[in-house]
């Protein structure tokens, strides 16, 4: 049997006489020869095998009729933006009397139903915006809490779980939380630079690659895109050496309105594995400017079936 060492021999040697673009991700294996030997496998695997499965992540989902919306349109994941008020967690972005949707515990049940109803609700992304709210002492409203919520009611439907941190939280105690008692269901993303999240990753775990998650993004992407092939701090730069880096289990970048077409085709193109689309500054709900949105993935996937395709329930993210 072939070793790793004498497979990368290998496929440098064509690489150089055939042309191929193999270098980046050889390399990436390269290093991780000495790492674990599941992890090597992992990455040997989303090398050689293509295409990749893509997930659609429908934007700001704080109510029930926008789940049932989003996975309407053709939505595989649901980002939701998560903030602790003193009893209990909201779908809520804003933190304001007039900006929250529905319970953690409602919309959580809906993403249930619709899932055990055969919807392909794969993931939920739960944006937390406030995840140190509350500590120890208070049992309603810690992060403890919102993972409670979770695992009682949308892991036993079969709805995995991403707790999205940014990097300026991930100091505090709800980082330490949610890294340190992750699950098989769970993983945990980190938001910013990709070298910071690296970091953050390797210093503070978790150990496994599959479950840590880079994201990257802004309202409006194209405000500070940057030239993808570029070593920039820009939106795409950053998460095409993210996708290459093979330090990540996933790469994900936001937010794709109606007119990010460009961005969204290059951002596929350079290898993430999911784009938060919809509304820019509303939450979600059936619209010709949300559907329009899915339509720009849909659209890419449709051009692009050598290279990824639609992600299904067989297709676990973590």
């Amino acid at each position: 049997m072939m070793t790793i060492s004498q497979l990368l021999s290998s496929l440098f040697f064509f690489s150089a006489v055939l042309g191929w673009p193999f270098s980046t991700q050889a390399r990436s294996i390269d290093r991780a020869v000495s790492g674990d030997y599941v992890e090597k496998e992992k990455i040997l695997q989303q090398t050689f095998h293509s295409p990749r499965p893509f997930f659609a992540i429908a934007h700001r989902v704080l109510m029930d009729y926008g789940v049932r919306d989003a996975l309407n349109h053709g939505a595989n994941a649901l980002e939701i933006d998560m903030t602790a008020w003193s009893k209990q967690w909201y779908a809520d972005h804003d933190g304001t009397l007039t900006s929250r949707g529905h319970t953690a515990e409602h919309i959580f049940k809906a993403i249930a139903h619709e899932r055990r109803a055969g919807k392909p609700a794969i993931f939920v992304w739960l944006d937390l915006k406030n995840p140190d709210y509350c500590d120890e002492r208070y049992p309603a409203c810690n992060i403890e809490a919102l993972r409670n919520l979770a695992r009682d009611i949308l892991q036993p439907a079969g709805v995995k779980v991403l707790y999205g941190f940014y990097s300026s939280q991930t100091s505090k105690r709800a980082y330490q939380v949610i890294s340190r008692g992750l699950n098989s269901n769970e993983a945990i993303g980190i938001d910013g630079n990709v070298g910071e999240a690296n970091r953050v990753f390797n210093s503070q775990g978790p150990a496994s690659i599959k479950h840590r998650v880079y994201s990257k993004g802004l309202f409006d992407p194209a405000w500070n895109f940057g030239n993808c092939k570029s070593s920039g701090n820009q939106i795409c730069p950053q998460l095409r050496q993210g996708a290459e880096s093979r330090n990540f289990g996933k790469v994900f970048g936001w937010t794709i309105a109606e007119d990010n077409r460009k961005e969204a085709d290059q951002l596929m193109s350079v290898g993430v594995d999911g784009l938060i689309y919809g509304f820019v500054a509303t939450h979600y709900y059936d619209d010709p400017d949300t559907r329009a949105a899915r339509k720009i993935l849909a659209d890419w996937l449709s051009k692009n079936q050598d290279k990824a395709y639609l992600a299904t329930l067989r297709d676990q993210p973590w």
